[in-house]
C-alpha cells in the first residue's frame, strides 16, 4: 500500500451522492417501468437491458445499436446523432489534453477512426440504465491490417433531452485493439494467474455507504482492500484474454501488477448504476504511468455481478495502452494504421 493522498481524493460525502447515482432494489426490478418505455426492439438487439428505462433511455439505445451495425449508411452521421451539441467525449489522453467538445469536434472524430478503422462495429451486450445514467456494454470487432480483432468495451453516457448524450466516456482496451500491429508492446500482465484453490466465501454486493473506502483503496492503491471485499467473484479484466482469476492470490497478483506499472493515482467517483444483478462503479481522474514524465486521465468501470445480493463476477474495463505507451508513441501506433 503506498502513502495516503487526502489531497487528491476530494470525497466528501456530499460529493459522492452529488456524483452517483444507485437506484433501490425495488425500483432496479420494476420490470413494468421497463415494458412502459417501449423498448422491445431495441431488447431484440442485445442480451439484457434493466433498470428505469426511460423513452429517452430507450431513444439513445436505438441509436446507438443503429451506429453499431457496420451496414449502417451513413455512419459518421449515425455516430453524431447519438450527441448534444455541445456533448463532451472522453477517452485517455494526456492530462492536459482538452476533452473533444462540441459536434464537430466529435463528427472529425468518429471521422478520423472510421477512415482508419473502416470495418468497425460492435453489438451490444448488458445494458444497465437508470434515469439519465446509462452503461452501454457492447463487443466491439474490426479488422486491423488483415488481423480480426474482437474486445469489450463499456460505453458510459449521460443523457438529456430527446436521448441525446450531453456527456460521455469510453472504456475499452486499446491495447488488445492495436497489438496485432505492435508485437513488441509491453505485455503488462504477462504471466498472471491463480494460485491454490478457488476462494469459496462469497460477500454482499457493494454497497452505497461504502464507495467511500472504495475509492481510497483505489487512491491508497490498497489491492488488498480492493480484493478482500470481493472475495470469492472471480475476476475477468484487460489482459487475461478471456480467462478469469478465482483466487485471492491471483487477483492480488493482477491488482498489484497494475500498482507497480502507475503512481499518483487521484481517482474520484463518477456515475454508479445499481440494477437487478449488477451493480457498476466509474473511477475517474489521473495517474501517471510508470516511466512516463506527464500524468494521463485515467477511468476503470467496474461492475459486481450478484445474485440474491451475493457477488459472483468482478469485472473491470479500462485502456492499458496509455500504461505502457507514451503519447508519442500511440500515435507512432496509429499511424501504422493508415
Amino acid at each position: 500500500m503506498k502513502t495516503t493522498r487526502l489531497a487528491g481524493m476530494g470525497l466528501a460525502v456530499g460529493t459522492v451522492l452529488a456524483l452517483c447515482t444507485i437506484a433501490s432494489p425495488a425500483q432496479a426490478t420494476e420490470e413494468g417501468w421497463d415494458r412502459a418505455a417501449g423498448c422491445a426492439d431495441a431488447r431484440a438487439e442485445v442480451s439484457s437491458i434493466s433498470g428505469w428505462v426511460s423513452p429517452n433511455a430507450c431513444t439513445f439505445i436505438r441509436r446507438q445499436i443503429t451506429f453499431g451495425k457496420v451496414t449502417t449508411p451513413d455512419r459518421v452521421g449515425a455516430y453524431v446523432d447519438l450527441w448534444s451539441k455541445d456533448a463532451t467525449l472522453w477517452e485517455p489522453a494526456k492530462a492536459s489534453t482538452p476533452l473533444l467538445q462540441g459536434e464537430e469536434a466529435i463528427r472529425r472524430s468518429i471521422s478520423g477512426t472510421l477512415s482508419l478503422i473502416p470495418d468497425f462495429r460492435f453489438r451490444g451486450t448488458r445494458v444497465a440504465v437508470n434515469g439519465p445514467a446509462v452503461m452501454f456494454e457492447a463487443r466491439n470487432e474490426a479488422t486491423v491490417k488483415g488481423h480480426e480483432v474482437a474486445y469489450d468495451a463499456v460505453y458510459r453516457v449521460q443523457l438529456t433531452d430527446g436521448g441525446k448524450v450531453v456527456q460521455g466516456r469510453r472504456y475499452y482496451d486499446r491495447h488488445t485493439l492495436l497489438r496485432p500491429l505492435a508485437p513488441e508492446l509491453p505485455d503488462l500482465f504477462a504471466g498472471v494467474a491463480d494460485g491454490g484453490s478457488p476462494d469459496q466465501v462469497r460477500r454482499p454486493v457493494l454497497g452505497p455507504d461504502e464507495l467511500v473506502a472504495r475509492a481510497k483503496a483505489w487512491n491508497d492503491e490498497d489491492a488488498q482492500a480492493l480484493a478482500a471485499r470481493l472475495t470469492g467473484a472471480p475476476l475477468s479484466a484487460p489482459g487475461l484474454n478471456g480467462g478469469t482469476l478465482r483466487t485471492t492470490q491471483g487477483k492480488l497478483a493482477y491488482l498489484n501488477r497494475f500498482f507497480a506499472q502507475v503512481s499518483d493515482v487521484r481517482l474520484e467517483p463518477g456515475q454508479a448504476v445499481k440494477v437487478n444483478g449488477a451493480t457498476y462503479l466509474e473511477w475517474h481522474g489521473t495517474l501517471l504511468p510508470k516511466g512516463q514524465t506527464d500524468a494521463i486521465s485515467f477511468g476503470i468501470v467496474e461492475r459486481v455481478d450478484d445474485t440474491g445480493g451475493v457477488s459472483n463476477g468482478w469485472t473491470l474495463t479500462f485502456d492499458q495502452l496509455p500504461l505502457v505507451a507514451d503519447e508519442a508513441e500511440i500515435a507512432e501506433l496509429y499511424g501504422r494504421l493508415r
